[in-house]
């Protein structure tokens, strides 16, 4: 992974020197991150108890932006990304007296990602264009974490539990996205973006729930500016 960045690091200073070339482009982008996590299912028996559903997240990086033609181009990201999922829980506390109590709480499991995405870009005009984009991405995990809303019960953890060292530190998948592109004046443009990401390899060291895995899943809503 050192490798990776150090290569990273070079190709984004190597833009940067040639930042003057009207085909290179430079840029910040933010945004949020709706995700979930696919590959395997609760049972049955657990969902009365247990549900998951999709939550929204964050992400932030640079991009840097060759153009290949007049409207095909070669876009490169570095953006650190929050992937979560959420829990609602149902638990069931009998007392000493053998009364039973029921508490409902939402849990999180989070993610931190590092994330590379390379993409080929094709704008369907020359200015304030829709374009597409498309291609794979990786992701290096930082670090992994499950938090939830409990309130002081004894017994019971309400805080946040580090579960990095049961994740794979590495993400791949496929990027796939729709855009436009909004030009200030011929240096300067802004964009928003839509960009489904879909993993394609297990981010669990441990099977899932008997026999699954757990894939990536992400849609993000990213706005950006950029400049040459």
């Amino acid at each position: 992974m050192r490798k990776l960045l150090l290569s990273i690091s070079f190709l984004f200073i190597s833009f940067l020197n040639y930042s003057q070339n009207s085909k290179i482009k430079f840029g910040v982008q933010a945004g949020l991150n709706y995700s979930t996590f696919l590959g395997y299912e609760v049972p049955k028996e657990f969902s009365p108890l247990y549900s998951e559903s999709p939550a929204f997240a964050f992400l932030g990086g640079i991009n840097f932006e060759y153009q290949i033609k007049e409207k095909l181009s070669l876009t490169l990201e570095l953006n650190y990304e929050r992937k979560s999922q959420k829990g609602e829980n149902i638990i069931e506390i009998r007392d000493i007296n053998g009364f039973t109590e029921s508490y409902n709480f939402t849990s999180k499991k989070n993610y931190d990602y590092l994330v590379l995405p390379i993409m080929i870009k094709y704008s369907f005009s020359d200015k304030n264009s829709f374009y597409v984009n498309g291609g794979p991405f990786i992701g290096y995990l930082l670090k992994s974490f499950g938090t939830n809303d409990l309130e002081n019960i004894d017994g019971l953890n309400n805080g946040s539990v580090d579960t990095t060292n049961l994740n794979n530190k590495t993400d791949f998948g496929l990027s796939v996205g729709l855009g436009k592109t909004i030009e200030i004046n011929e240096k300067n443009s802004i964009f928003i973006e839509i960009r489904e990401n879909l993993g394609l390899t297990n981010t669990s060291k441990n099977k899932v729930w008997g026999d699954g895995e757990a894939r990536t899943n992400s849609l993000n809503l990213i706005i950006g500016y950029q400049f040459n």
